[in-house]
């Protein structure tokens, strides 16, 4: 009709005025203005509806979704409410994809029911968990139902339906028309999968993707099982890698299902949240050090080592950083991290390979196919790319269930080879051993007679000394006063020193100080007769007196206890006899020097006197007393009493010494528990004086 009044009026102007030109134009451009203007209500009113006539795959609902994004977050469900109508666009691929965006996304669906005996439906969105979705129904009247609203704190319980994936069940009577319209966020990636189930249909696929589940997870925990019972029984550090490695793995499919949000941590949200970064962090981490402990490359490739820490470093680098600053980038590195991860793994095992085929072999095969999962994932939720031959998380299955059974076949591979490569070194050291054998018994024996000599001879070495350093103290002390300006030395005492102590070293360090060229005693004229015996005399002179030997260690002890001021005295009770003069001199020296040493002040008594049908040699003093068992302690080895740690030095070698040589000779020592002061140390010398001929050897 406007077209027609356009071309009446043409005929009222001049064919080539300005005016008539001007008119032609504007018949043009004013129909086309108005078809302009009227496009929007008439594509609404000829919007074209998704006829369900049974369940409706994603693919379908892709041709039937309007979308719109809402970067500030201000739409609500009264935007898409009629005559209200938000600016919407159709979808541009075949499921939503918009990448990974802060904006809130709304998608538009109107729908028919075209059954004649279905009134109860499922909206079904292919994930587990997302921050934030609703799903709201708009009746033909306009009336609003909520079906879903889940956000970040929704537990578990939350959901209509119970199941591991998020589904919004609603009734549309048959032939009945409504609007579904869904509004969501995500961390993560915004690509959504989604279907209109019938409860029949879904309930197939929920079973059958349980079914799917529970048979990797089942597998996946037979593997780990082993891994365990490996790491007990071989105690090897691959196999805790190994199993960590298939448990980060379990974690995160199970994730992914929603399986674990739906038994394990059902009322924490928030941690299902982020639950995919511990779990692929996990994965890529362990990854890293089970390939450092299976290739061992930190002793046989430096620079893939470095490499495999860097990735380990970087994965908890990342999630450190960007935990709570930015978690939607932190998703999106990790995305891309995992298939980089997975490729500088195979890269390792490649050049292992090249020295170490047959060694490493099941673990590049592993890693090959674990290069397969992560490729798909990266794809998926990288670049939006999908496999149409299978499944993505079937494959993703298939594939890590090869990857976990390759990863346990090259441990096992491995300690085979390792194993039969020992058995073969164990045969050749078995060799060489059999040659060694009998030498290594001989030297064994040798070691033993060496090693009980040498014990011997420390224990006689120590008593030699401890011996020495009485009569050596005693010679200071007279030599002190020899040089002494206007004293005059007790020559005796230096005599009965030097005497004792050339007798201790020809009897205690010489081979055989009874044979030619032994140690000899450097005078002919010694006061206490300690000579071993001269060369050609075809004999031995007579041991000197017992009265002698007592003198003699009178003499040599006097100037020691007369620098301490203590009194010395000698009393002869008995009438004298011979003596095993060296052992008995010994004895009485080693009572003497520890009753000056332990004797504050007061006096020391050396007496003989008779003891039954024998003697009896005693020294008394009047120190802090020696008895019962403090007696029978000083008596050991080695063995110092506490008591005495404060008074003066010592090695606890000086009674010990006197119980061998005397247990040696025959003689009994013992101690007075009479005395209520000082202590009285008895050695009691049966008849004869010289034990029936027996000498004392150290």
């Amino acid at each position: 009709m406007i077209v027609r009044n356009q071309h009446a009026l043409l005929h009222r102007w001049p064919r080539n005025s300005r005016a008539r030109r001007a008119m032609q134009l504007a018949v043009w451009l004013i129909p086309l203005v108005l078809m302009t203007l009227s496009t929007p209500s008439r594509l609404a009113a000829e919007e074209t509806p998704l006829v369900l006539a049974g369940p409706a795959d994603a693919e379908q609902l892709g041709r039937y979704f309007e979308y719109t994004t809402d970067p500030d977050w201000q739409m609500t469900i009264a935007d898409f409410v009629p005559p209200s109508s938000a600016a919407m666009q159709p979808l541009p691929g075949a499921i939503p994809d918009f990448g990974y965006t802060p904006a809130r996304i709304w998608l538009r669906l109107p729908v028919l029911n075209a059954t004649t005996g279905t009134s109860a439906w499922r909206f079904f969105i292919h994930a587990n968990f997302t921050q934030k979705v609703a799903v709201y129904k708009i009746a033909e009247d306009g009336a609003v139902t909520t079906l879903l609203d889940l956000d970040e704190d929704s537990p578990f319980s939350a959901r209509p339906i119970s199941t591991p994936q998020m589904v919004a069940p609603f009734d549309l009577a048959p032939g009945a028309k409504a609007t579904l319209v869904v509004a969501y966020y995500s961390q993560g990636a915004s690509r959504l999968s989604m279907s209109v189930e019938t409860p029949e249909s879904f309930t197939e696929q929920a079973s059958l993707a349980q079914a799917k589940s529970y048979t990797f997870y089942g597998m996946m925990l037979v593997m780990i099982a082993l891994a365990t019972v490996a790491l007990l029984v071989l105690r090897q550090p691959v196999f805790a890698a190994y199993a960590a490695y298939l448990s980060s793995i379990l974690i995160y499919i199970a994730h992914a299902d929603g399986t674990a949000f739906q038994f394990i941590w059902s009322d924490f949200p928030r941690f299902n949240s982020m639950a995919s970064v511990v779990a692929g962090s996990g994965v890529m981490v362990f990854g890293a050090v089970y390939a450092m402990t299976f290739l061992q490359t930190a002793r046989y490739h430096p620079i893939m080592h470095r490499l495999l820490l860097a990735v380990v470093m970087a994965v908890i680098a990342v999630d450190v950083i960007l935990w709570f600053a930015d978690p939607q980038l932190l998703k999106r590195l990790l995305v891309v991290m995992i298939s980089v991860s997975v490729l500088t793994f195979l890269t390792a095992g490649i050049v292992a390979a090249r020295t170490r085929f047959r060694e490493v072999r099941f673990y590049v095969f592993a890693w090959f196919a674990g290069l397969i999962p992560a490729v798909l994932f990266t794809s998926r939720f990288a670049f939006g790319l999908e496999t149409a031959v299978l499944a993505p998380y079937d494959a993703i299955r298939l594939a890590l269930i090869f990857d976990a059974l390759m990863a346990g076949l090259a441990i096992f591979d491995r300690y085979n080879f390792l194993r039969q490569s020992a058995m073969e070194e164990t045969l050749a050291q078995s060799q060489r051993n059999l040659v060694l054998s009998q030498r290594l018994a001989t030297l064994e024996e040798g070691y033993q007679r060496v090693t009980v000599n040498a014990r011997e001879r420390e224990e006689s070495v120590k008593d030699t000394v401890h011996d020495l350093r009485q009569p050596m103290h005693a010679l200071r002390l007279s030599l002190r006063q020899m040089f002494a300006a206007g004293a005059e030395a007790d020559v005796g005492q230096v005599e009965a020193a030097l005497g004792y102590m050339e007798r201790l070293v020809a009897e205690r360090l010489a081979d055989d100080p009874r044979k030619e060229g032994a140690v000899a005693p450097a005078s002919d004229d010694h006061p206490v007769g300690m000579d071993t015996g001269r060369a050609g005399d075809g004999g031995h002179e007579a041991e000197p007196g017992l009265h002698d030997v007592l003198r003699g260690i009178a003499d040599m002890f006097s100037a020691e206890a007369a620098a301490k001021g203590l009194g010395l005295r000698l009393v002869l009770a008995a009438p004298d006899t011979r003596v095993e003069a060296y052992p008995l001199m010994r004895v009485v020296a080693n009572l003497v020097s520890n009753a000056i040493k332990y004797t504050r002040e007061g006096r020391i008594l050396i007496g003989l006197r008779r003891h039954g049908a024998g003697l009896s040699v005693e020294v008394h003093d009047t120190g802090p007393g020696l008895s019962g068992a403090t007696f029978e302690k000083a008596l050991r080895r080695n063995e110092r009493l506490d008591r005495d740690r404060g008074v003066a030095d010592g090695s606890g070698l000086g009674l010990s010494v006197v119980r061998d040589v005397a247990d040696s000779n025959g003689w009994q020592v013992s101690s007075c528990e009479h005395r209520r002061s000082g202590a009285t140390i008895r050695i009691a010398i049966p008849q004869g004086g010289d034990s029936a001929g027996r000498s004392e050897r150290a």
